[in-house]
């Protein structure tokens, strides 16, 4: 038996801080910032403008196709708030897509967690008869 081949076993120690330094902190600006912009990047691909119409935009409500672009726009979204570089945060991405006829909508949201390090940023995309809304939340762990 050859035991010179095996790596070393790393031995990490507790750092037992409870909370995110200052410059670990979620910039709350920042990451509402990538929510429009992807919102922005995935509706506007969808949307047609209507030819008879001055400022009006064509877009029918398809559910498999709104499940797939929710997934898209989720996926977007959370990788670029992991480009930001908050490693020490677990992130949780949601986004709600429609049918804009009239209708008010209202969602809610409960969380156990701790508001001195922990974060919700929220974002939302109108435009013709398409609405979307995206919430990320930002978990902090140690």
């Amino acid at each position: 038996m050859d035991f010179t081949a095996q790596e070393p076993v790393k031995v990490y120690e507790n750092t037992y801080q409870m909370g995110p330094r200052d410059d670990q902190k979620v910039s709350i600006p920042r990451v509402e910032e990538v929510i429009k912009r992807v919102l922005n990047e995935k509706m506007e691909m969808t949307l047609e403008k209507d030819p008879t119409k001055r400022d009006k935009h064509l877009w029918i409500y398809d559910h498999e196709e709104v499940g797939e672009m929710s997934r898209e726009a989720c996926e977007a979204i959370q990788q670029g708030v992991k480009e930001l570089g908050y490693t020490k945060y677990k992130l949780i991405v949601q986004v709600q897509m429609g049918e804009n006829n009239g209708q008010a909508l209202r969602t809610a949201s409960r969380c156990l967690w701790a508001p001195e390090s922990d974060v919700s940023v929220s974002g939302s995309f109108v435009k013709g008869r398409m609405f979307a809304v995206a919430t990320v939340f930002c978990l902090y762990h140690e």
